[in-house]
C-alpha cells in the first residue's frame, strides 16, 4: 500500500507537470507560428516592394535612354542645320560685296542655299513666300544684277532668322535635357537608397523568421517529447493503479480466509481446551493414531476430501471433538482452507486419549496465521 501510494502520487505529480508543460509549450508553439507567419509576410510584401522598386528604376532607365536618344538626333539634325545655315549665310555676304558680284559667287551662293535647305530639321515648315523666294534664288541666273541683289539680302535674313530659331532650339533642348537627367538622376538616387533599406530590413526579418523557426521546430520537439512521457506516464499510472487494486483485493481475500481460519481454530480450541473435554479426555486415555498431511496453503482449492468423514465416523467420538471436527470442516469448506482440512482431519483420527498434539497444532497455526498477516 505504502509502495503503491508512493509511486502513484510520484506519477500523478509527473502527469501534472507535464499537463502544465504542455500548456505553456502549446502557447509558445502558437505565439511561434504567428510569429513566423507575420515575418513571412513582412519579408513577402518586402521583397514584392523591392521588385517593384526594380522595375521603377528599369522602367525609368528605359524613359530617359529614349528621351536622350531623341535629344541627341534633334540636337545632331539641329547643329547639322546651323552649320548649313551659318555656311549658306557668309556666302551670302560674300556675294553680295562689289567686289563679289561675279557669276562664280552667284553658283556658290546657290549651292550654299541648296546645302541649307536639305539640312533642315523634317519637323521645320517653310512658308509659301519664303519657299517661292529660296526657289527663285537657287534657280534664278546669275546675269542681271540688279535683280540678284535684293534676294540675297531677303534670304540673308531668312537664313539669318532660322539660324537663331535653331539656336535657341538648340539651347533649350540641351536645358531640357540637362534638366531630365538630373531628375533622372534623383529618382535613380532615391529608388536606390529606398531599394538598399527594403534589402537591409528584409535581410534583419529574414534572420528573426529564422531565428522563430529554430524555436518553434526546438518548442515542437520538446511538445512531442513531452507528450509522449506524460503518456507512458499515464499508462504506467493506469496499469499501477490497476495492480494495486488487484493487489488489495488479493489481500483483503487472503485477510478475509485467515480470519476464517483464525476463527475456526479458535473456536475448535475452545471446545477443545473446556472442562467438559478436559473431564473426558482424562476419563478415556487410550492410544491414538497420527496422519501426516500437507499443509500448504492454497486457497483455491475445494476441499472434498473433508467428507471422508461419514455421519457414522463422527457419531462414534466424542461429543467435544466431534463439535470441534463440525467446527473445522465448517470453515475449512467456506474458506477453502487446506490447513483448517487437516486440523479437521487430525481431530477426526484421534478418536481416543489426550489431544496434545492436536492443541499443539492449533497454536502453531495461530502463531503462524498471525506472522502471515504481519508479513502481509
Amino acid at each position: 500500500a505504502c509502495w503503491c501510494e508512493k509511486t502513484s502520487s510520484r506519477k500523478a505529480a509527473a502527469i501534472e507537470r507535464a499537463q502544465a508543460e504542455l500548456r505553456e509549450l502549446g502557447q509558445r508553439i502558437l505565439a511561434g507560428r504567428g510569429a513566423v507567419a507575420v515575418l513571412s509576410a513582412e519579408i513577402s510584401k518586402l521583397t514584392e516592394e523591392i521588385k517593384a522598386n526594380k522595375a521603377a528604376q528599369q522602367e525609368a532607365t528605359s524613359v530617359r535612354e529614349e528621351q536622350h536618344t531623341a535629344f541627341a538626333a534633334e540636337t545632331d539634325e539641329l547643329k547639322q542645320a546651323l552649320t548649313a545655315l551659318e555656311k549658306a549665310i557668309d556666302v551670302l555676304r560674300s556675294g553680295t560685296k562689289p567686289s563679289s558680284l561675279l557669276q562664280q559667287g552667284s553658283r556658290a551662293a546657290q549651292e550654299a542655299v541648296k546645302a541649307a535647305i536639305t539640312a533642315l530639321p523634317r519637323k521645320v515648315v517653310l512658308k509659301p513666300e519664303q519657299l517661292s523666294l529660296l526657289g527663285s534664288l537657287t534657280s534664278a541666273s546669275s546675269s542681271s544684277q540688279s535683280e540678284y541683289m535684293p534676294q540675297s539680302l531677303t534670304v540673308q535674313g531668312i537664313l539669318i532668322d532660322m539660324y537663331a530659331t535653331f539656336s535657341a532650339d538648340v539651347e533649350s533642348s540641351t536645358s531640357r535635357e540637362a534638366s531630365a537627367q538630373r531628375e533622372f538622376e534623383s529618382f535613380i538616387h532615391v529608388k536606390q537608397e529606398e531599394k538598399a533599406a527594403m534589402e537591409e530590413l528584409r535581410t534583419k526579418k529574414e534572420g528573426e523568421k529564422a531565428e522563430k523557426e529554430e524555436l518553434l521546430a526546438s518548442d515542437s520537439a520538446t511538445y512531442d517529447d513531452t507528450e509522449r512521457e506524460m503518456k507512458e506516464a499515464q499508462e504506467f499510472f493506469d496499469a499501477t493503479k490497476a495492480a494495486c487494486l488487484a493487489k488489495h483485493d488479493e489481500w483483503s481475500t487472503r485477510q478475509q480466509l485467515r480470519s476464517e481460519e483464525l476463527a475456526g481454530v479458535k473456536e475448535a480450541l475452545k471446545i477443545l481446551t473446556s472442562d467438559e473435554a478436559r473431564e473426558l479426555f482424562r476419563t478415556t486415555i487410550k492410544a491414538g493414531k497420527e496422519t501426516g498431511v500437507d499443509t500448504s496453503y492454497d486457497s483455491g482449492m475445494k476441499i472434498d476430501f473433508l467428507q471422508l468423514s461419514s455421519d457414522v465416523a463422527v457419531a462414534s467420538q466424542k461429543p467435544e471433538a466431534a463439535r470441534a471436527y463440525k467446527v473445522l470442516k465448517s470453515h475449512a469448506t467456506r474458506s477453502h482452507s487446506l490447513r483448517l482440512a487437516a486440523l479437521a482431519v487430525q481431530i477426526h483420527e484421534t478418536k481416543v486419549g489426550h489431544f496434545d498434539k492436536v492443541l499443539k497444532a492449533i497454536d502453531t497455526m495461530i502463531e503462524t496465521l498471525k506472522q502471515e498477516d504481519k508479513d502481509d
